[in-house]
């Protein structure tokens, strides 16, 4: 976003220096006190034919303005403080494109339509990568919740296991004591049937 809003300025600032340049006058047509515009501006007043008459009341408005209008309604509508509409932004970079083909702000139309188009795919990457990285993060607290469930079993079964340990280790034990106990008798019982007899 900021990006963008550097590039608006940017852009802005150099609109403004192209509009501070001023016409320049051929030597040769002086003496009839006619301005020659530079090339790209002479181009757009060609091309543009005058449909309607200038009325004696009113001025008529130079094709010019009405590219750098739709130019800096454009630049507006991006630099708003509190949301910046670029999809209008854009239909508005688009339309001058359209209406004034031979424009001298075409490259500058041009321009912020691949910024808007690169910022709205760069918003789109990144939401992708935010839900990835959600689904990451899911993915992964599953994970630990499993390695946590497996070490508890694992705590659980290592205890049991010890518990069952000690618990064959002292029949064992007991088995060992009550067989010595069993010889024992049984020879003390063979030395009985001895003197008995």
């Amino acid at each position: 976003m900021r990006r963008l809003r550097r590039a608006v300025v940017f852009f802005a600032l150099l609109i403004l220096a192209g509009c501070a340049t001023a016409p320049t006058v051929d030597k040769k047509k002086e003496g009839r006190n006619e301005t020659v515009m530079k090339p790209a501006v002479e181009k757009m007043a060609i091309e543009k034919p005058a449909l309607e008459k200038p009325t004696e009341g009113r001025p008529q408005v130079p094709p010019a303005v009405e590219d750098i209008d739709l130019l800096s309604e454009g630049i507006a509508l991006l630099s708003r403080p509190d949301r910046p509409d670029s999809t209008k932004a854009r239909s508005v970079f688009q339309s001058l494109l359209q209406r004034f083909p031979m424009s001298r702000w075409r490259p500058a139309a041009e321009t912020f339509i691949r910024l808007i188009d690169e910022a709205e795919a760069s918003r789109e990457r990144n939401l992708q990568d935010r839900l990835h990285l959600d689904e990451a993060r899911v993915e992964q607290n599953r994970l630990l919740k499993e390695n946590d469930g497996l070490r508890q079993m694992i705590r659980e079964l290592t205890e049991r296991l010890q518990a069952e340990t000690a618990a064959l280790t002292q029949e064992n034990d007991q088995l060992k004591k009550d067989l010595q106990r069993l010889k024992l008798l049984e020879i003390e019982l063979q030395k009985r049937e001895r003197m008995i007899r």
